[in-house]
């Protein structure tokens, strides 16, 4: 344990790369020394301020030891950082279009427009798209179920998330996180456990559901909405040969 403590030291102190500093920092979070990574976090993020890992790593830090406003504080600019990449996903879709490859620019558009659902522009390329995938012969896809949003975000779903989005009272959330954390790791029993406990604990609940569940069911009724307009066209196509 010393020579490793040592070793970890000796690379913190040679100022290593991004990548190298994340996986030091990671391997002594595993250890539970949670106050050396918020140290290290914070001294990192002064020279990296727009390390994404750094920044949620920094956030589970802080809950682990306790900090839930300071870990939210640290949640939220994360999110926000991947929010300002998310229109590359945008532009992927429209080179994936002059490549004349429909069905990877509706894919590219999908996961684009599943953080900007009122992006007009996004929705009439989808539908632009949609029909030459039919054209093609290609089979359009079914429309997306609840975990809709889940492939955008499942990179940073961990336990640790799910319990922020629990004591900020988004239990939806809690949930939806815990299950992208099972897709990824499915002989999790202690998040099994957790997930039908929240799945209970809904099932109990009286009243009307909160603003925010009510939101993101709107946007997911939305969007299964368009893309059965697109199913029906393309089975009009289909079968109009």
């Amino acid at each position: 344990m010393g020579k490793s403590d040592d070793l970890i030291g000796q690379i913190l102190s040679h100022g290593p790369s991004q990548g190298t500093l994340f996986l030091v920092l990671r391997k002594i979070g595993q250890e539970g020394r949670y106050s050396e990574v918020i140290q290290e976090c914070l001294k990192a993020l002064d020279r990296y301020p727009d390390d994404i890992r750094l920044r949620i790593l920094l956030a589970e830090s802080y809950f682990e030891v306790g900090s839930v406003g300071q870990a939210e504080e640290e949640l939220e600019k994360g999110i926000s950082m991947i929010e300002d990449l998310i229109s590359s996903y945008k532009l992927k879709a429209n080179i994936y279009v002059r490549e004349k490859r429909p069905e990877e620019a509706a894919d590219a558009l999908k996961l684009y427009l599943a953080h900007k659902p009122q992006d007009q522009e996004a929705l009439d390329l989808l539908e632009q798209v949609r029909p030459v995938q039919a054209d093609t012969g290609e089979v359009p896809e079914e429309p997306p179920s609840e975990k809709g949003d889940e492939d955008v975000s499942s990179e940073l779903a961990t336990p640790t998330l799910a319990e922020i989005y629990y004591n900020q009272g988004q239990i939806h959330e809690t949930i939806s996180t815990y299950e992208r954390v099972l897709l990824d790791n499915p002989d999790d029993t202690a998040s099994m456990e957790r997930l039908s406990e929240l799945k209970a604990l809904i099932n109990e609940e009286e009243g009307p559901r909160s603003k925010d569940i009510d939101q993101l069911r709107s946007k997911k009724e939305k969007m299964i909405e368009i893309l059965e307009r697109w199913r029906a066209k393309a089975q009009g196509l289909n079968h109009g040969k």
